[in-house]
């Protein structure tokens, strides 16, 4: 049993629209309908900003057999949002190993235990 077929964990995709905003600019921004993937999401690193106070960037990666991602979408994972940071990689040199991996990044100011203050 794989781990890229079946992760210990549920992430939620929205994926990117060109859609206008409400001043009629046009961009590319999540879209409104999600989609549930089973992936293993790995922790990387709480790093310490002092600017304007305090503050933690929190970043993790996103492993699953395949994922329907592009670099300005949102991720809902563990009860929090977050948001893909650069362009997710297409891994693997056979149907076996073949995975795509995504780099995520807590959205909002972050405080104590890594707990998102608002989304």
């Amino acid at each position: 049993m794989s781990l890229l077929d079946h992760g210990p964990d549920q992430v939620v995709i929205y994926p990117s629209v060109w859609a206008a905003d409400a001043d009629g600019n046009h961009a590319w921004r999540p879209g409104p309908t999600g989609h549930p993937v089973t992936a293993r999401v790995q922790p990387i690193s709480s790093a310490d900003l002092v600017v304007n106070g305090q503050a933690v960037a929190t970043l993790a990666r996103v492993i699953a057999r395949d994922a329907p991602s592009g670099p300005w979408d949102r991720v809902e994972w563990n009860g929090h949002t977050w948001d893909v940071v650069g362009e997710p990689e297409q891994r693997g040199d056979s149907p076996a190993t073949r995975h795509t991996t995504i780099l995520i990044r807590a959205r909002g100011v972050t405080r104590g235990r890594g707990e998102p203050a608002g989304r």
